[in-house]
């Protein structure tokens, strides 16, 4: 009974962080204070058409570019809904007084494969991008991206991810 009791509370306590509000449009403070001060999806996207237009790639297919990341960008938002909805159905289930493990490893199996469709569909976007450029301006974007995760790094401190990240 304890150990149910502990583990109720445990994965109570997850979902409780799952839901902060900092993680949240606008990062930690909510909505306004993070620091893109609003829509991260739009301000990834204004990113990306800049590092486009510095290695060179002309508007007609900027804006091409621009659509495909737009239609990712929806997945992905729809992804994320299913995933807060799975993360409630957690929530409701591990409040229970006998919550059921068989449904609570049900959802967790669930959200790790929707966090596995998000990742095949970013690569996929990336990898779709890229062999849409020149050999030439591939790599450069290739650069472009590596210096930006090391300024990034440098900025928020730590050695970061590996370069085949």
């Amino acid at each position: 009974m304890k150990k149910m009791l502990f583990f109720a509370v445990l994965l109570a306590a997850a979902a409780a962080f799952a839901q902060c509000p900092c993680h949240e449009k606008g990062g930690p403070g909510g909505p306004g204070r993070g620091p893109h001060h609003g829509d991260k999806g739009a301000h990834l996207m204004k990113m990306h058409d800049e590092m486009l237009e510095a290695i060179g790639v002309p508007e007609s297919q900027r804006a091409a570019f621009r659509t495909a990341a737009h239609e990712t960008h929806k997945k992905m938002l729809d992804i994320q809904y299913k995933i807060k909805e799975e993360r409630l159905a957690m929530r409701t289930e591990s409040e229970k007084p006998n919550p059921d493990k068989a449904k609570l490893q049900k959802s967790i199996q669930k959200i790790a494969d929707l966090r596995r469709e998000q990742v095949l569909l970013m690569e996929n976007h990336k990898l779709e991008m890229l062999f849409q450029l020149t050999p030439d301006q591939r790599k450069k974007a290739i650069e472009f991206m590596q210096q930006r995760k090391r300024m990034m790094m440098e900025r928020f401190g730590g050695p970061g991810p590996d370069d085949d990240d």
